[in-house]
C-alpha cells in the first residue's frame, strides 16, 4: 500500500500554510501506512528539514508540529511495511543527496542485484529497503551529471517493478510512475499549486481544488520552479 503527499508552492501567500496542508493530506492517507511517517519541507533560506518516525502520521505529524512547519515545497510518506524492517532508517523520504527527496510506493524486484553494483561504486546504505535503492542509483545518476528527468529515466531502465515514485530537488518536482501504472496517483493543477497524492481524498482539503486540473499521470511528469 503506502501513501504519497506532495505539494509545491507557486502562490508565495500560501507558504505559511504549507506544514498544516501536507499534515492534512497524509493523515487522509494514513489507512495506506500505519507503520510509519515522514515529512520534508523545503523552506525559502535553502533549508531542507526531515522528519520521519515510526508510528502512523496522524501521531509522527502531532509528535513533531509538521503542521507549523513554513515552506515551498513539501513531500510526505505513509508506510505499510512490505519486504524489510519497521524502523526510523527504513521510513521514508529518503534523502540520498543534498537536497534530493524520494518517496515511493511501491516494489522493486532486482533491487538486490542494483544495491550489489551501487555497493561496488562505494556507495553505502543505511537500510536494506528497496525503496533506498532507488533513491541511491538516482542520487548517483545526478552526481554522474543527469538531470532528474534523465536520471528517472535511467532508473526505470535499471530496475524491475511497480512503483510510483515521487522525487523533488530545492527547484524540481517529479512524478514517475511504471509502464502498467497499477500504484495510484493523482495530480491537482491551479495558479497556486501542484499537488500529489495517492489518492483524490488526500486533496479535497486543498484551497482552489473544486477549480483545479485534476489528472491520473502516466509515465514520467517533471515541473521545474
Amino acid at each position: 500500500m503506502c501513501g504519497i503527499a506532495g505539494l509545491t508552492l507557486l502562490d508565495p501567500g500560501l507558504e505559511p500554510e504549507l506544514g498544516a496542508l501536507l499534515t492534512d493530506m497524509l493523515v487522509a492517507l494514513g489507512e495506506r501506512g500505519p507503520d510509519s511517517a515522514g515529512v520534508a519541507i523545503y523552506h525559502d533560506d535553502g533549508q531542507l528539514n526531515v522528519t520521519k518516525d515510526v508510528g502512523g502520521p496522524a501521531d509522527v505529524c502531532t509528535r513533531f508540529a509538521i503542521a507549523a512547519e513554513h515552506g515551498y515545497q513539501g513531500v510526505g510518506h505513509t508506510r505499510m511495511a512490505t519486504e524489510s524492517a519497521v524502523t526510523r532508517a527504513h521510513c521514508h523520504p529518503f534523502t540520498p543527496a543534498e537536497g534530493v527527496c524520494v518517496v515511493h510506493n511501491g516494489s522493486f524486484s532486482n533491487h538486490a542485484t542494483v544495491r550489489r553494483r551501487l555497493e561496488r561504486d562505494g556507495i553505502a546504505f543505511d537500510s536494506d529497503n528497496d525503496s533506498e535503492v532507488a533513491a541511491r542509483y538516482i542520487a548517483q545518476r545526478l552526481a554522474r551529471g543527469d538531470d532528474l528527468e534523465s536520471a528517472l529515466t535511467a532508473m526505470a531502465g535499471a530496475l524491475d517493478g511497480f512503483y510510483t515514485l515521487l522525487v523533488t530537488t530545492p527547484t524540481e518536482f517529479a512524478v514517475h510512475r511504471d509502464p502498467v501504472a497499477c500504484k495510484p496517483a493523482v495530480i491537482a493543477q491551479t495558479d497556486g499549486y501542484i499537488a500529489m497524492a495517492s489518492e483524490y481524498r488526500a486533496l479535497t482539503g486543498l484551497p482552489g481544488i473544486k477549480d483545479a486540473r485534476v489528472f491520473e499521470p502516466t509515465g514520467l511528469h517533471t515541473w521545474t520552479r
